[in-house]
């Protein structure tokens, strides 16, 4: 969970600025980026092992299963309770907090968003 924290820390800390914000509300849009693009990566994942197992596609409502699951999963992860700010003075200034763990978490985001259309573009091609 401290890895998730440190990726989580540096997409809300581009938003915090520490104190100074970029927009209103920095915690909501790190939990918008990145829980939902580690959904995203979770739902990807679920249908490429369906698909390698069962040789089938997953249903809509199995989708949408999975992506309600991971969202609620990670606004009890970041949200809840105003974990944020734990999560932030946890990380703050420790080893975690460097470019190199920066550039991950945005990696990381990035990644999930196209892990779904790169599984979608594998599994629809034409036979």
């Amino acid at each position: 969970m401290k890895a998730l924290n440190a990726l989580f820390y540096h997409v809300y800390n581009s938003y915090y600025k520490d104190g100074n914000y970029t927009n209103d509300i920095p915690h909501l849009t790190a939990f918008g980026l990145l829980g939902s693009s580690l959904t995203m990566f979770c739902l990807a994942v679920f249908a490429l092992f369906n698909s390698m197992f069962n040789n089938s596609r997953l249903s809509v409502g199995i989708c949408l299963a999975i992506v309600i699951a991971g969202l609620l999963f990670f606004s009890f992860q970041f949200l809840y309770d105003s974990r944020y700010n734990r999560i932030y003075n946890e990380i703050k200034g420790s080893k975690l907090d460097n470019m190199f763990m920066k550039i991950v978490a945005w990696g990381v985001v990035v990644m999930g968003f196209v892990s779904v259309g790169l599984y979608s573009y594998i599994f629809n091609q034409p036979k």
